[in-house]
């Protein structure tokens, strides 16, 4: 029988690539975009396991742990970190977290870390502080290996996920490469 991880990510980018990181395996991933939406799922899909954004619109991922291990079906939850984001380790302990993880993340290790917190006894102990955080993601790729894994990346998203990251992107570049125009075009005529 397959385990079920709820992912509560509101980066469509970091929800893509936890389903795609799981999508060979036994585990099913069923994604929320938002912490209300994370908690509708939470009582829809009776997960086996958790990873939640800790910095996202309320509720945050501290809040969705407390509410997993206030629960009467209390779950391993892992948190998701952001480079750029500030982690409260201090905050990730009250709430019961059972580790962390900073983004980006290796695949693999992620998988491994998913499988472990599956695999332990029901009822063992947490230990004093979250699991901590993963290796960071390998060294930088060459130009020809991120082609490749866009490419592959690509393939496997759908329709609708490609409109939704358009729809954030493309404005956003039009509005930059207009702008970039019509400077250039103040110049000239200056």
């Amino acid at each position: 029988m397959s385990k079920r991880i709820l992912l509560a990510d509101d980066s469509v980018t970091i929800r893509k690539v936890v389903e795609l990181t799981f999508h060979d395996t036994e585990l099913r991933v069923d994604a929320a975009a938002t912490g209300e939406e994370a908690l509708r799922l939470l009582r829809e899909t009776a997960p086996d396991l958790v990873l939640a954004d800790a910095v996202m619109p309320a509720p945050t991922g501290y809040e969705i742990c407390r509410a997993v291990k206030a629960s009467a079906r209390p779950v391993p939850v892992v948190l998701l970190a952001g480079a750029f984001e500030p982690f409260d380790e201090k905050r990730a302990r009250e709430a019961g977290a059972d580790g962390w993880i900073r983004k980006p993340f290796e695949s693999k290790a992620l998988v491994e870390r998913v499988r472990a917190l599956l695999e332990r006894p029901a009822g063992a102990p947490r230990g004093e502080a979250p699991a901590g955080d993963l290796p960071p993601a390998p060294a930088p790729f060459t130009p020809e290996q991120l082609d490749a894994i866009a490419a592959a990346v690509a393939e496997r998203l759908s329709l609708d996920v490609v409109r939704e990251i358009a729809s954030r992107v493309v404005p956003a570049v039009a509005e930059k490469v207009v702008r970039e125009r019509i400077r250039e075009l103040e110049r000239e005529e200056s």
